[in-house]
């Protein structure tokens, strides 16, 4: 207590004219209407600057669950999307909308490790057995292909990117049939086709697409653009470098791919096996 008084009686003298400061001003304002107008103005526009911190402040708090939402949504649509379903045909016509059956879901996960500079590249995701993941799922982002499910725990799953020695994708170019694209280890970019026939007409800037050949990832979903090719006498193929519509270098999000009917065509594959 005694502290306190011996430094109020040392600034006596600022606090005393702080105090005559305040209120000069307060008589100013309070007679004066341009002083009156002045100070509504200031803190007006001091306050609006105080919310406004305050809303971007909330904004970026918030971020994570309006991502969060963002990409459930996003599976929501890609669920809704014509790749993901099959329609009911005879040889005819194409049945209504009203028997289409649905092919694919999509569980949505956060990336929360993500390898791009390694030969043999994984990504994990937050998402496990629990929520539905399986070995050999197909996942993919807003942008393009990811990898496949490799191995599973209750709560992650870890995953064989396509940028892996191993990974290999089923892809169409225009008219080919199915051919495949594998990534030459070098650029988180790209990757290569190999096996491209040589009488498909192809230019840069074409762009690449699922093939829908497996269960894997649902048919036209978008890998990437051809941005070199090369033809070499004698070669019956193409040499194809693909730039990748997937920055996995940025990758937050991605989904699953959940193949409602791929259990059914596994059975008729291991019936074939047991005779």
């Amino acid at each position: 207590m005694r502290n306190l008084f011996q430094f109020f009686l040392k600034y006596f003298q600022f606090f005393l004219f702080l105090i005559l400061e305040i209120i000069s001003i307060s008589w100013i304002v309070k007679e004066s209407s341009f002083h009156q107008s002045a100070y509504i103005n200031s803190t007006n526009q001091l306050v609006g600057n105080l919310s406004t911190y305050y809303s971007n402040a909330l904004e970026y708090i918030n971020l994570k669950k309006v991502n969060d939402s963002l990409a459930a949504e996003n599976a929501l649509l890609k669920a809704n999307q014509e790749y993901s379903f099959l329609f009911a045909k005879d040889s005819s016509k194409i049945i209504t909308d009203s028997n289409k059956r649905a092919a694919y879901k999509y569980i949505v996960a956060k990336v929360i490790s993500n390898e791009t500079n390694k030969i043999n590249n994984y990504i994990i995701i937050d998402k496990g057995s629990k929520n539905g993941v399986k070995k050999n799922m197909g996942v993919i982002c807003d942008h393009g292909v990811v990898g496949i499910v490799k191995d599973v725990s209750e709560d992650f799953a870890l995953i064989i990117s396509v940028l892996h020695s191993k990974s290999k994708v089923g892809v169409r170019v225009k008219e080919s049939n199915f051919v495949s694209m594998m990534w030459d280890g070098y650029d988180a970019t790209t990757t290569s086709i190999i096996d491209l026939p040589k009488h498909v007409k192809i230019k840069k800037n074409d762009t690449v697409y699922t093939s829908g050949e497996s269960w894997f990832y649902p048919a036209n979903i978008m890998v990437g653009k051809i941005d070199e090719y090369e033809l070499r006498n004698g070669n019956n193929f193409y040499k194809v470098k693909v730039k990748l519509s997937t920055d996995f270098q940025a990758l937050k999000h991605v989904y699953v791919v959940n193949s409602l009917l791929r259990a059914q065509t596994d059975t008729l594959t291991s019936r074939l096996h047991d005779e």
